[in-house]
């Protein structure tokens, strides 16, 4: 059900399923831009797969992502 191209360049990088709420998928763009992609994007895109998944453990870069995610909301 792709019915949108999902961004050019765009990395999704997917935290583990113990960080946060389990589920979140962020969106880094060339340009250095973070946030959390939201569950009509993913759909929109045809829920591509992420490029990386955050391997448990490795909190802090989930931790990060997230602070960002948090500030450009805030």
């Amino acid at each position: 059900m792709n019915t949108h191209p999902i961004p050019e360049n765009l990395i999704l990088v997917k935290g583990d399923t113990a960080q946060g709420a389990g589920n979140e998928l962020f969106g880094i763009w060339p340009s250095g831009y973070v946030r959390q992609i939201t569950p009509a994007e993913h759909e929109a895109w045809g829920y591509p797969d992420a490029h990386r998944e955050i391997p448990y453990g490795q909190d802090e870069e989930f931790l990060q992502l997230a602070a960002y995610d948090r500030a450009l909301r805030a």
